[in-house]
Order: C-alpha cells, then sequence, then structure tokens
C-alpha cells in the first residue's frame, strides 16, 4: 500500500512515517503543492493508494466525473486547539508583526499577503473566500505572494518582506511554541473554521482494506507512540469523519468566483 502526503513540511514528516507503520503502508512525500497539481491524478493512475491532501484538492478530486478516483478514509485529526473544541477543523490564521499597525483584514488592502500555494486551503482559499464575503475583489484587494510553504509565509513575515500571511493554524501554533520570532506575530483574524485536510483513499481500493486502515489507524492514536507524534505536530488525536464534513468547502468552491 503506498500512502502519498503532501502536508510537508507544514508537519513533520516522522508524523506520516508513524502514521504509515501502522497500517502497513510505504510513504512518498510531494512537497511542491498541497495537493495534487490541476490535471494530475495519483490515484486514477495507480500512483497512490491513500493520500493526505488539502480539502479542496479533495473536492476537486471527488466531483470529477461520475466516477470520481477517490472517496474519504475516514480518518481526520483533530487540532491541539482550544478553539476548535475537539472537533476536526482549523483556521487560516492571518499573521502580521506587531509592530504593522494592523487590526484586521480591511487594513491590509494594498498590502503583500503571504499565501502558502495556490491549491491551500488555509494558506490562500480561506482568504479568497473571506474577501468574497466582505464584497470584496481577491485578485485585486492586495498582492497575494505564494511562498511554497505555511513555514516560508511565517519568516517572511517575521523579516518584515511580506506586511502579513495566511497560514494553517496548526502549522501556526506547533512553530509558535519553539520559535520566539513566530510567537511575536499577532493573530488579527482566524478565518474559518474549516475542516481539516482529509486522508482520502483511491476508490478501487477493496472496502475492507479501507475499513482496516481506518481501524488500525484509530486504534494507534491512544498509542504512545503515535500520541507522541500528534502532540509534536500540535495534534490532539485523531477522530472518524464523513463526507458531510466537508459539505462547507465544497459550497465556498461552487460560490467561488476565484
Amino acid at each position: 500500500m503506498r500512502l502519498l502526503s503532501y502536508m510537508t513540511p507544514g508537519f513533520p514528516a516522522s508524523l506520516f512515517e508513524t502514521l504509515g507503520a501502522v497500517i502497513g503502508a510505504d510513504v512518498e512525500f510531494e512537497q511542491e503543492l498541497s495537493g495534487p497539481a490541476p490535471g494530475v491524478d495519483p490515484f486514477a493512475d495507480g500512483s497512490a493508494d491513500l493520500g493526505w491532501i488539502c480539502s479542496t484538492s479533495y473536492v476537486d478530486l471527488a466531483t470529477r466525473g461520475p466516477a470520481p478516483s477517490i472517496g474519504l478514509a475516514g480518518v481526520a485529526w483533530v487540532p491541539d486547539d482550544p478553539d476548535v473544541g475537539g472537533r476536526p477543523v482549523y483556521y487560516g490564521d492571518l499573521v502580521t508583526r506587531a509592530d504593522a499597525a494592523v487590526t484586521g483584514l480591511s487594513d491590509l488592502a494594498g498590502r503583500r499577503i503571504g499565501c502558502n500555494d495556490p491549491v491551500s486551503l488555509s494558506g490562500h482559499h480561506a482568504l479568497r473566500f473571506a474577501l468574497q464575503d466582505r464584497g470584496l475583489d481577491p485578485d485585486s484587494f492586495a498582492e497575494l505572494v505564494f511562498t511554497g510553504a505555511h513555514h516560508t509565509s511565517l519568516d517572511l513575515v517575521v523579516a518584515g518582506e511580506l506586511d502579513a500571511a495566511v497560514v494553517d493554524s496548526v502549522v501556526r501554533t506547533g512553530r509558535s511554541r519553539i520559535d520566539p520570532g513566530v510567537a511575536g506575530l499577532v493573530v488579527v483574524d482566524r478565518l474559518g473554521p474549516w475542516p481539516v485536510q482529509p486522508l482520502v483513499a483511491r476508490s478501487t481500493l477493496p472496502a475492507e482494506d479501507l475499513a482496516r486502515v481506518r481501524r488500525l489507524l484509530l486504534s494507534a492514536a491512544k498509542t504512545p507512540a503515535v500520541a507522541g507524534e500528534l502532540a509534536a505536530a500540535s495534534l490532539a488525536g485523531l477522530v472518524e469523519v464523513g463526507p458531510d464534513h466537508y459539505d462547507i468547502v465544497r459550497r465556498s468552491m461552487a460560490g467561488s468566483t476565484g
């Protein structure tokens, strides 16, 4: 079995290697985007059996034609964040420097805002959706700068090379616990909450194999080794989820003008 993760370097590679070992899967990493690029589908061509991808990519792949290449594996993580209330949701955190004189999204008109990559929900689409909800044009409101990684976005804000950035709240939380520069940034808005990145499976994976993967991961989340990896990634555990959990992403993408 092959597990493909698009979640590094935002999340530690060791997390996916540990989870891969639990289910007996070989783990590979894609770090250019948060999910398959447009026109690319590693699940349809058999390159991957399982994948940890951004929920925007899940919705894209799951709605391509009458026979989608993927479905949910039914497992999602819960962030170690009091604002999520124990749910498998997270935020696009809009961060600035403390001396930036920015109190909210509206203050960033005409500024340079760092984004993860075009596929990313928390690091791109969450910002576009928030601007559209306010009646603003995401393409003209500010200069959106794709940095290629949440950590890079944080680094550039700390260095003063960006006025702000929208980043995965889990990644920001974990980084702030070990990096005083990131800890000193101000979260001026939390865009969301949004469903966390799902584990997906190719649609032709036998149902018994998928049930086994789900059972093993949910059980292993309580073991010291896996719980330790989750905690190191600022995650509190794994829970079961269904397709309806991602309905808000489907609706937002369907109504997006970006």
